[in-house]
């Protein structure tokens, strides 16, 4: 970002031109830097796929003109994030079991992973788990596939069930940080028990 971005209003008569690109660098101090590495990916992008989420409903809140064309976006968002949370423990916790099928966006085949991970590591009391589990399948009922709030229809042209409703803006906001500090707290627990297990197994060469 530089000091020269012009205003909304500049923006609104812009029209693509000659020389035009989308991915340029400027000053790497200003530069938006994306990274290639898996790990920091999925470090940073379940977090901010949740703050782009919080940004845009703070956004629909404040705007009455935006808020029924930006509200897909923030919903997508928030799923995506819950997907990625899930993806990062199973990644990492996994212990390198095979998964079939290896790649799915179903949260309720992810939360089966998790819960895997939850059994083998005796952690089935923790806080919040079964509100967590109740959350998780909300959003996927609302959106089985990923697809439900990026696309106007399903692949076979039919619209979505979920759909003609309101949504609380605060409370999906504010229960989505409920559900991030789950996630957040699950990753840094399952650390502690592989930290402390590394410990032990070092104590006793």
């Amino acid at each position: 970002m530089s000091d020269d971005i012009p205003d909304t209003e500049d923006f609104e008569a812009r029209w693509p031109k000659e020389g035009d690109r989308l991915f340029m660098e400027s000053e790497w101090a200003y530069d938006a830097h994306v990274v290639a590495d898996p790990g920091e990916r999925f470090y940073r992008m379940p977090k901010g796929y949740k703050r782009a989420g919080d940004i845009l409903i703070d956004q629909a809140a404040n705007d009455v003109v935006d808020r029924p064309n930006v509200i897909y976006a923030a919903l997508f968002c928030y799923r995506q994030s819950i997907e990625l949370f899930l993806k990062r423990l199973i990644e990492e916790f996994g212990q390198g079991k095979e998964w079939r099928p290896k790649n799915t966006h179903e949260l309720s085949i992810l939360w089966e992973r998790f819960m895997w991970i939850i059994n083998e590591r005796e952690r089935s009391g923790s806080i919040g788990l079964s509100e967590s589990q109740r959350l998780v399948h909300e959003m996927d009922r609302a959106d089985k596939k990923s697809d439900g709030f990026r696309f106007p229809t399903n692949f076979d042209g039919a619209p979505f069930v979920f759909g003609d409703r309101g949504i609380d803006l605060a409370n999906l906001r504010e229960v989505m940080q409920g559900l991030q500090n789950f996630f957040e707290c699950a990753y840094l627990d399952f650390s502690h028990q592989d930290d402390m297990l590394s410990d032990y197994l070092v104590s006793l060469i």
